[in-house]
């Protein structure tokens, strides 16, 4: 037979003897009390929440799989022949472009990268125009484009040809720009002809910090505190307070959570904040990664909680225990798609969930005490709860630890002083050091003064007020610090993480110490990437050059490439200033370098490049070939825009005589 609990909204009173009184102003309706069962079928929902946000993260990147944009024309059509050179390239696509969708384009005329614009969207986000600075010459013209998200991952790419049937026109102070040397210089830096000067967005920083840390404070809150409700207070929703109480974290969560969109929005699209008010902006965080989808899912979520926040005696019905475990533990994951790059990042994620688990109860049950159950004196329900919370606290505060522990050797190993981030970490460290001093001295102080008492008196109620207080008061700081945090990028993230390459061509010389290896990517027609790891020898490396041998016959320019390593380390060249390939087929790496034990000539490795589309090409024979006799032109001493970084760990010295050293000092 159910038992006839009240469990309508109730208020406390302190009187002037110092006691709690409830005051009921409802009627009353049967429920069952909670037992075992009814808390592992919560366990349970708790489970499929996590799975329904997990599914609900993958749909939108299944949804974009099938909806990727593509072109729909090209103008000079692919294969046409011009009487004069095109003053505008214009690529036209079947879908309108996301707001941070980026076009990028190149033009290889003759073997010869041609001056043009930057690439022009217009209003309709359809149409994407390029203008051509200098007239191309008579000859065979090769455009290459393609398509990146915010990410800098390439969405759609592709490549046409044209010809041009005559020479430009002739000009007094123009010089030929024509060549026989065998050779292209990859540019330093990237020249822009364009002199429009982008609107001032302002800063979204600040706003996207404040939103971001709201929201997660609310999360934590509403979840910590309806978990202790349905572990050891299930007398909780009696009081008006707590009902008050949740109302109010919760609303700041839904606040601070449509700041955090809005902010952004505005930091993806390079837009300001009032540009990114409208709710359609939102929608194009699909395509910012999983820290977007995220917030979007973070959103709908925290929303959905209100459900339960505004009646949270539903965390202790059985009929409605697993919504109202479902919908905020979702929310609670997507707190930890905020951090969802760096090495091992399905391993990252499932450990970030039990990590912001672990927190939420640790600093949202404190938070809940604090403000709601020691807020005054009161009867036997107080000390269990507040017994309760001590109990389950502590295995979350080590579950916290040694999570929060995992997480910083996965994204900083031991560079903590050495990044910006490392150095924030250490600051949270603190804090979360003084947080554990205050809430243990707390658990201690429960375990003597509340063993056997039957009622929360005044005395312990001040007491057990200002510890859990000052407790959860370190905890908003060490989520401020967090929220510092997710704006910068640890020592072991990759920045490059977005670029793809073809298998490693490993060189390894034991007359000159060299070991490297050299990953060129995407391997198509077109522009290419370019990573050069350098093992061996630590120092005394000069002349580090790569040259790019096209296939036989097949009248192409030689690429060649000076790598500014002089020691050991890595040396990246992103796509968008990469490697021009401009025709395919079984191209020729030669490596050249000297150490201060000799030197390498020329060492070869051979590769394919497939055309815009990744289908192989045989290159005909009937082509003529370069002219062999030919002056070489002294090459202009710059080198391209690489990223140099050293390796995480210092090479193994082969000899006992070459001492190693760290580059970066």
């Amino acid at each position: 037979m159910a038992t006839v609990v009240d469990v309508s909204v109730r208020t406390f009173v302190p009187s002037r003897a110092g006691t709690r009184r409830r005051r009921t102003q409802s009627t009353s309706r049967p429920v069952t009390p909670p037992t075992p069962a009814t808390r592992i079928v919560a366990w349970i929902s708790f489970t499929f929440g996590l799975f329904l946000a997990v599914v609900a993260v993958l749909m939108p990147s299944a949804v974009n799989a099938q909806d990727a944009n593509s072109l729909n024309s090209i103008d000079p059509v692919d294969g046409s022949s011009l009487e004069v050179s095109p003053q505008l390239i214009t690529l036209s696509f079947n879908q309108e472009l996301a707001n941070d969708d980026v076009p990028k384009l190149s033009l290889v005329c003759n073997n010869v990268i041609q001056d043009v614009g930057v690439p022009k969207v217009d209003l309709d986000g359809v149409f994407v125009t390029v203008t051509i600075n200098t007239p191309v010459p008579r000859g065979n013209c090769f455009v290459s484009w393609f398509l990146e998200n915010a990410l800098g991952e390439t969405i759609v790419r592709g490549g046409s040809s044209f010809g041009v049937t005559s020479d430009p026109p002739a000009s007094g102070a123009e010089t030929d720009t024509t060549t026989t040397s065998p050779f292209i210089q990859v540019p330093a830096v990237p020249v822009s002809t364009s002199t429009e000067v982008a609107e001032n967005p302002g800063s979204t920083g600040g706003a996207l910090w404040l939103g971001r840390m709201l929201s997660t404070l609310g999360i934590l809150i509403v979840f910590g505190s309806l978990s202790l409700i349905s572990i050891g207070w299930p007398e909780g929703p009696e009081y008006v307070v707590t009902v008050r109480f949740l109302r109010a974290v919760w609303l700041v969560a839904l606040l601070g959570t449509v700041l955090y969109l809005v902010a952004f929005a505005a930091d993806s699209a390079g837009t300001s904040l009032g540009s990114a008010l409208s709710p359609s902006t939102w929608l194009d965080l699909k395509d910012a990664g999983w820290p977007g989808r995220g917030a979007l899912l973070r959103l709908v979520f925290v929303a959905a909680s209100g459900w339960v926040a505004m009646r949270p005696e539903r965390i202790i019905d059985p009929q409605s225990a697993m919504l109202a475990w479902g919908l905020p533990g979702a929310a609670l994951i997507t707190v930890a798609l905020s951090r969802a790059d760096g090495p091992a990042a399905l391993i990252g994620f499932t450990v970030g969930v039990v990590h912001v688990l672990a927190v939420a109860v640790w600093f949202g049950g404190a938070a809940l005490v604090a403000r709601v159950v020691v807020a005054g004196p009161g009867e036997e329900d107080l000390v269990h709860a507040t017994r309760a919370f001590s109990r389950v606290s502590v295995p979350a505060m080590l579950v916290a630890a040694v999570t929060g522990v995992i997480q910083v050797i996965r994204l900083d190993g031991g560079e903590l002083f050495s990044s910006s981030h490392g150095r924030v970490l250490l600051l949270k460290v603190i804090a979360v050091a003084a947080m554990l001093a205050v809430a243990l001295a707390a658990r201690q102080q429960v375990t003597m003064r509340l063993e056997r008492a039957h009622e929360m008196t005044v005395p312990l109620a001040d007491r057990f007020r200002r510890a859990f207080g000052a407790e959860a008061a370190l905890g908003v700081v060490v989520l401020a610090f967090s929220g510092w945090m997710l704006t910068l990028t640890p020592a072991r993230v990759d920045p490059y993480a977005g670029e793809s390459y073809l298998p490693a061509l490993v060189f390894s010389d034991p007359t000159t110490g060299l070991e490297a290896k050299v990953f060129i990517g995407p391997g198509r027609v077109g522009l290419n990437g370019l990573k050069v790891e350098v093992e061996q020898p630590p120092d005394g490396i000069t002349n580090l050059t790569l040259r790019f041998v096209p296939p036989v016959n097949s009248n192409a320019f030689i690429v060649q490439q000076a790598i500014p390593l002089t020691t050991w380390g890595t040396a990246i060249l992103e796509t968008v200033d990469g490697l021009p390939f401009t025709v395919p087929g079984t191209w020729t790496l030669e490596l050249s370098a000297s150490t201060t034990t000799g030197v390498l000539e020329n060492v070869t490795y051979t590769f394919a490049v497939t055309d815009p589309e990744g289908v192989s090409v045989t290159v005909p024979t009937s082509v003529s070939a370069v002219p062999v006799q030919v002056e070489l032109i002294d090459q202009v001493t710059t080198t391209a825009p690489f990223g140099t970084t050293p390796p995480t760990d210092p090479p193994l010295d082969p000899t006992a005589s070459v001492a190693v050293t760290d580059p970066a000092g």
